[in-house]
């Protein structure tokens, strides 16, 4: 359709069998927009939807050019049944998101295409209206989505910072960002896990499929153990979760964005950390070590390792995702933002944040009466 000068894009509603078999267009469609998120790519996508998002509830809309059919943009959500305060209620999501935590989420809109793209998507989008409210998790801070929706940074959006490492001047220079004491432990713990070990230590990449599987045993143990003394949950807390990580790493794998490193004493792992690459990025996604091995410093180890090997290949940036936990700023990181959006669009979506901002205010006024110690 042409509107004066403007070749309007033709939108539909995607099915989940279509989806399923848009994968290549996808691919390409991200590789080709302003994108650069491993949680935007379709290893990530399609085995989200393979597993943790097998019964979601899509809400997917695909624009394409009226006269190829070319894709030029995707609206990728779907719609979760929730309930709090005893009241049930649908929020549109991302897909992909949730208890998985991606970071950097986006409407992937092919680059140098017309603004009405991500509006005719949209208002496809919104004309449905079949939720109680949005709660868009993780979203881009440059992309289009927060340009679509917020007025200006602040517009009800939290902010999440997402530490990241730049790599340019390689390994030396890299490594001058450090602090100084872990920059020095480095160094020491290594060449005291080789006087000590008892066989030999070598880290290594994992290229193969068996190795991956065995590979990927390991992280969930050495990961849950951690996590779980620490009083965390861990990101393979459910068999749900298992499954997930393992078809993601696979098709991570299968299409060369996998950076799966392990440090070995003997035959046996001591640590593992999961990357994905994307473009010149590699995002560190998680990590476990063994607690026995824990005076050897195998956590910082591995870090440090997938940290030479993405500068090794020419990455320009290592990306610690989302958090900002002390460990990440020991590594010499930059900050940036992310954003979650959470917004009321019905009358029972607006209960639901009336009582939301009731508790949060109760909260605060209990902590200000709370007895200082």
């Amino acid at each position: 359709m042409t509107t004066g000068n403007r070749t309007l894009p033709v939108v539909t509603r995607v099915q989940r069998s279509e989806l399923m078999r848009m994968g290549p267009e996808w691919e390409s469609l991200v590789a080709g927009s302003q994108v650069r998120s491993a949680f935007m790519t379709w290893p990530w996508v399609s085995a989200w939807l393979d597993t943790l998002g097998r019964d979601a509830d899509l809400e997917v809309f695909a624009a394409r050019h009226p006269a190829d059919g070319r894709l030029l943009g995707v609206a990728p959500f779907y719609v979760a049944p929730e309930r709090k305060f005893g009241i049930p209620f649908r929020s549109l999501r991302l897909i992909g998101s949730g208890p998985a935590a991606p970071d950097h989420l986006d409407m992937p809109i092919a680059t140098g295409e017309d603004p009405a793209v991500v509006a005719h998507l949209w208002e496809a989008v919104d004309l449905r209206r079949r939720w109680d409210l949005i709660d868009f998790d993780g979203m881009a801070i440059d992309g289009v989505l927060p340009g679509l929706l917020l007025r200006r940074r602040g517009d009800g959006a939290e902010e999440t910072p997402c530490p990241h490492l730049p790599l340019d001047g390689g390994w030396d220079l890299v490594k001058q960002r450090f602090g100084r004491s872990h920059r020095q432990n480095i160094d020491r713990y290594r060449r005291k896990l080789d006087r000590e070990a008892g066989a030999p230590v070598v880290t290594r990449m994992v290229a193969t499929t068996s190795d991956l599987e065995e590979t990927m045993d390991h992280l969930a143990v050495m990961h849950q153990t951690v996590r779980t003394a620490r009083g965390d949950l861990g990101a393979f807390a459910t068999d749900e979760l298992v499954a997930f990580h393992r078809e993601t790493a696979r098709r991570m794998l299968a299409a060369g964005r996998l950076r799966l490193w392990r440090l070995d004493v003997g035959e046996s792992p001591i640590a593992i950390i999961e990357c994905f690459r994307v473009g010149e990025v590699v995002s560190f996604y998680t990590t476990g070590f063994d607690p026995a091995w824990a005076r050897f410093g195998p956590g910082r180890a591995i870090m440090a390792r997938a940290i030479h090997g993405a500068i090794d290949e020419g990455a320009r940036e290592f990306d610690f995702l989302r958090g900002d936990e002390g460990y990440k700023q020991s590594w010499g990181t930059d900050t940036r933002m992310d954003l979650r959006l959470r917004r009321p669009l019905r009358p029972r979506g607006r209960a639901i944040w009336a009582g939301r901002n009731a508790l949060e205010r109760l909260k605060s006024v209990g902590g200000a009466l709370r007895p200082r110690t």
